[in-house]
């Protein structure tokens, strides 16, 4: 059995077993390091005056409040950029936007052994279907059982971006999250739009987390662990294996892709990846592994040819 293997069961099992013995557990670190941008350049001044203090807002939201279960040594916060574009408002507290979200987390070999951080990005995507209701007296205040326009959005991409998170270090460990931010599509609500209908050619935020949910993605949720943990992680130590680990996660993958006519965090993980798995192969020493990036990924096929060409 490898270290790795190993050192990933082991904490799979501690933390299973401090969720069961530790329920009621506080803790005061923060599981986001948060920047919150405000595009408010189709809005009028009064409206842009009326959103003063919501990227402070938001930032003490995301810092104030828990939303993992457990901290695991407390090594790192996850990077999580929120950029809220908007397009309009009805003059009072009703905003009609777009929202950018993006989350990174540390590359794990590299903050055991070197001074400086270097992180991946996890999830990418950019909401296009956001309408909530806000006024700067609004209590933020975090409550899983009531659904809030506005606060329910934030928590529901807090939970998808642990889910995401939890399973790049454990085996499909992210359940819990992913069935905390479905929890949140199935709310009552007035406007379901965006949340369970109208996604048009985009997924409603129901189908995100619910395709993650669908045992079908197993192995594409077996294969993005094992592209960051097997592979991303041990790339500095261990090279010659993480390249197999990697190369095999992204076959798993694309495998999954071929037999689902609709598999939208695989267009993801490709879309937010393609750029990162071409630079890693860069000193792989066979070119020819861009032409099996490519099969695997024909979406970027341009992206691995431009590094094949300039691959020693």
């Amino acid at each position: 059995m490898s270290k790795i293997f190993r050192k990933s069961v082991f904490l799979y099992i501690f933390g299973f077993f401090l969720l069961l013995l530790l329920p009621n557990t506080s803790f005061s670190q923060p599981d986001f390091e948060v920047t919150v941008i405000l595009n408010m350049e189709a809005l009028p001044s009064e409206a842009k005056d009326r959103l003063n203090q919501l990227k402070q807002q938001v930032e003490d939201y995301y810092t104030r409040n828990k939303f993992a279960d457990i901290d695991f040594e407390n090594l790192y916060k996850i990077k999580l950029t929120i950029q809220f574009n908007f397009r309009g408002t009805n003059g009072f507290d009703l905003y009609d936007a777009q929202i950018f979200i993006a989350s990174q987390r540390v590359i794990d070999d590299q903050y055991k052994n070197t001074p400086q951080m270097k992180y991946s990005t996890l999830f990418k995507y950019l909401d296009d279907k956001v309408t909530f209701t806000y006024n700067r007296s609004m209590p933020f205040i975090k409550n899983d059982l009531r659904f809030d326009s506005f606060l329910s959005l934030l928590d529901y991409y807090a939970y998808l971006i642990l889910g995401y998170d939890e399973d790049s270090f454990f085996p499909r460990g992210g359940n819990r999250y992913y069935q905390k931010a479905l929890d949140i599509c199935n709310r009552p609500m007035s406007d379901r739009s965006g949340w369970t209908e109208g996604g048009g050619g985009k997924p409603t935020r129901s189908d995100l987390v619910s395709e993650m949910l669908n045992s079908r993605f197993d192995n594409f949720r077996q294969g993005f662990w094992e592209y960051n943990w097997l592979g991303l992680d041990s790339l500095s130590t261990n090279p010659r294996n993480s390249y197999k680990y990697i190369l095999n996660a992204i076959e798993k993958i694309s495998n999954v892709k071929k037999k689902e006519v609709k598999a939208y965090n695989i267009d993801l993980f490709f879309e937010n990846k393609a750029q990162e798995i071409a630079t890693i192969f860069q000193n792989y020493g066979d070119k020819t592994v861009y032409d099996k990036l490519s099969k695997f990924d024909p979406a970027h096929q341009r992206i691995y040819e431009e590094f094949k060409a300039k691959s020693k």
